[in-house]
């Protein structure tokens, strides 16, 4: 077989056009850089598709941890609101403990107070004043018990209930007394 020649190309543009007029000046460009334009635009799209694949999977990755997590939240829920209530009780106590002395200091100074014919009914202390159920046998021990209370400087204030004559044991009364602030008490 004879060997063919290849056919001669037609080029339709002619090459001298081209680089005198704009018109032509503007093809000559769209077919020399416009390529690589489009070469350059066309990867660009390419990676952008294929970092899809790889965005979507971190995106479906953290949805799927995130759901994990809070399955594991709910689980230990009940045991979160248990040591929070442990802890608000631990507070607590050691507010008494700090506070613990006061109650005490403040039994001892009321029965202090009391004269020898005279004792105690009831005493209900708060951490401003106390009420007490006193009594006492004779008027001088009722009278001595308010000289008494009187005289300390850690009671503010003293209010006298209602005073009742029993037969049996003496005069009947009830006390209220409100305590003297920690700033008073340092002055």
């Amino acid at each position: 077989m004879p060997a063919t020649t290849p056919d001669p190309v037609i080029n339709l543009l002619g090459q001298e056009d081209l680089s005198r007029s704009p018109g032509g000046r503007i093809v000559a460009w769209a077919l020399t850089y416009g390529r690589y334009i489009m070469v350059g635009t066309e990867i660009i799209v390419l990676l952008a598709f294929i970092s899809r694949f790889s965005l979507d999977r971190k995106l479906t990755d953290l949805k799927e941890e995130i759901a994990q997590k809070q399955a594991i939240l709910l689980a230990n829920a009940p045991l979160e609101a248990d040591i929070r209530v442990v802890q608000d009780q631990i507070i607590k106590i050691k507010t008494l403990l700090a506070d613990q002395s006061k109650p005490v200091d403040i039994f001892q100074m009321v029965t202090s107070l009391l004269p020898q014919d005279s004792y105690l009914q009831s005493l209900e202390i708060t951490s401003d004043q106390f009420s007490a159920e006193v009594i006492s046998g004779t008027t001088d021990g009722f009278g001595q018990f308010l000289t008494n209370a009187q005289s300390v400087k850690q009671i503010a204030k003293i209010d006298i209930g209602e005073v009742k004559k029993n037969p049996l044991t003496g005069l009947e009364f009830k006390i209220t007394a409100t305590l003297a602030s920690d700033k008073k008490k340092g002055k």
